[in-house]
């Protein structure tokens, strides 16, 4: 939904259940035509699914949020201060299919999101 229009990945790299990615926010989407004209911020619930379709597009597979035990919102992107930022998520395979998923998107030493969720297949 986002990935490719919204959002680009430019770097992934995997380690021992980790994903380490570098990403560029299209700061001209039409998002930001009302999320704010004058400054542009990427919605909350966008960092969300970016993290979800990160996760899809190196699983090949279509996933959803079954449980999001923990989601903070600590600092507003701005995509003209900030058009690159990274996500590492660390995961978990669980028993049913399922990934355990804690993730936090950031430039440098400012955090902007940070999430520990549970993902299924979508049926």
């Amino acid at each position: 939904m986002l990935l490719d229009n919204f959002f680009y990945i430019l770097e992934l790299h995997s380690e021992e259940q980790k994903l380490r990615t570098l990403l560029r926010i299209d700061r001209h989407h039409k998002i930001f035509n009302g999320h704010f004209p004058a400054i542009p911020i990427v919605p909350g619930v966008c960092m969300m699914e970016m993290i979800r379709e990160i996760i899809e597009k190196y699983f090949d597979r279509k996933l959803m949020v079954n449980a999001a035990d923990n989601v903070k919102f600590l600092a507003v992107i701005n995509p003209v201060e900030h058009a690159e930022v990274q996500a590492d998520i660390d995961y978990e395979n669980l028993k049913d299919g399922g990934l355990k998923v804690n993730a936090t998107i950031f430039a440098g030493d400012l955090i902007f999101f940070k999430l520990k969720a549970t993902l299924q297949s979508a049926l």
